[in-house]
């Protein structure tokens, strides 16, 4: 019987922003569609976690360069997250979420969390307790030496809170699967909701998967499901309230005048689905302008510090727009891009896609832009804290 043949690996399409991916190969099963940004630490290395490991790169003669590597064995479908000590957390499907120092060696025992959700992503304070959403709802604390603080949950909740979160002046923001935005006021025992959900505050029409976005003067921008921005005050109060064309997967970004961008994905029956970027003025609230993309839009977009907005769609693309919706250049990368971006180093934009790699593209900006809220989580840190 004649061998079969091996089946031959996937080129990595290289437009001519193209600098360089990680890994080089995609994974020999079935590929977990790499739909988060990695981190980027205090010395400039980025942390991605893909095919079962966890690793921190730097770029050296054009090529990415393995600093060190942790081997989990499994996927993680919500992001790498650095502490404000420089500790490294990932919650894995494994169930467990891990602490690693800068040096890539655990700072304590994996600590078994339970299944994490989707959406999810751990969210860390000022003094280094890490909280995680529950597969059965409400928040998980876990403190700076790997001690989980209640028996059961810091937050109880009948909803899960599958979607990522940001900390301001000790309180926790986070959105639901009923529709409402919960502020966890973090006290040292237990969490305690300020908001009441009652009098309908926090409330938006559909769940909530996407992660909030914070102006300058403290409004919370949610995106619900159901084709709404949402401008929230820091009491709970609906100040504005935004229709925009199509479901938004992804989250919202501000730039630096607060005017508010995100992907939306549009599937009309009897067409082809498409999407676009939307931009919302941050004074008005009505919609600026609309980008075509080549497809959906699931992606979250980043802002560099020259005003250059990035993001990519479902047919592969990653498209450089203006602050007034005008295309620069855009990147057929192959695979879906359903990541958010980020950019990892001085004209680097880096994007995860559908088949576990990570690509990264020349680009004219030196560093995230300043002021605004420019990409996911606002920060490289991406820990939730602001």
């Amino acid at each position: 019987m004649p061998k079969a043949e091996p089946t031959p690996t996937p080129q990595i399409k290289r437009p001519e922003q193209f600098a360089w991916a990680y890994p080089e190969r995609t994974p020999r099963g079935e590929a977990k569609p790499l739909q988060t940004a990695p981190a980027v630490d205090a010395d400039g290395r980025v942390l991605l976690h893909a095919q079962g490991r966890l690793v921190a790169l730097v770029e050296e003669d054009g090529q990415p360069k393995v600093v060190w590597e942790y081997l989990t064995g499994v996927h993680a479908p919500g992001p790498v997250v650095i502490a404000p000590d420089g500790t490294v957390r990932l919650h894995c499907s494994d169930g467990a979420l891990h602490c690693l120092n800068s040096s890539g060696r655990q700072v304590f025992t994996p600590v078994e969390i339970g299944e994490p959700l989707g959406y999810a992503a751990p969210a860390c304070d000022a003094d280094g307790n890490t909280y995680l959403s529950h597969i059965e709802g409400g928040l998980v604390q876990i403190d700076a030496d790997g001690r989980r603080q209640q028996a059961a949950r810091y937050l109880r909740t009948r909803q899960k809170l599958d979607a990522a979160a940001v900390i301001h002046e000790g309180i926790l923001y986070i959105g639901s699967e009923d529709g409402y935005v919960f502020a966890v006021e973090l006290g040292e025992n237990k969490g305690k909701n300020l908001w009441d959900h009652g009098a309908e505050q926090g409330h938006t029409g559909w769940y909530i998967h996407s992660a909030p976005a914070m102006t300058n003067d403290g409004v919370l921008i949610v995106a619900g499901r159901e084709e709404h921005l949402y401008g929230f005050a820091a009491a709970g109060k609906l100040l504005w309230k935004t229709h925009v064309p199509g479901q938004m997967l992804g989250s919202p970004v501000l730039d630096r005048q607060g005017h508010i961008y995100v992907g939306v994905s549009q599937a009309q029956r009897g067409q082809e689905p498409c999407g676009l970027l939307a931009c919302v003025d941050g004074n008005s609230h009505k919609i600026r302008w609309q980008y075509q993309a080549t497809g959906p839009v699931e992606s979250t977009p980043v802002i560099g510090d020259d005003d250059v907005i990035y993001f990519g769609d479902n047919e592969g693309v990653i498209h450089a727009i203006d602050l007034f919706g005008k295309p620069l250049w855009t990147a057929d990368v192959g695979p879906p891009v359903r990541s958010a971006g980020t950019i990892i180093a001085p004209q680097r934009v880096a994007f995860g896609l559908d088949n576990e790699m990570l690509i990264v593209l020349k680009c004219s900006s030196q560093g995230l832009a300043e002021g605004g809220w420019p990409k996911i989580g606002g920060t490289l840190a991406q820990c939730g804290l602001w």
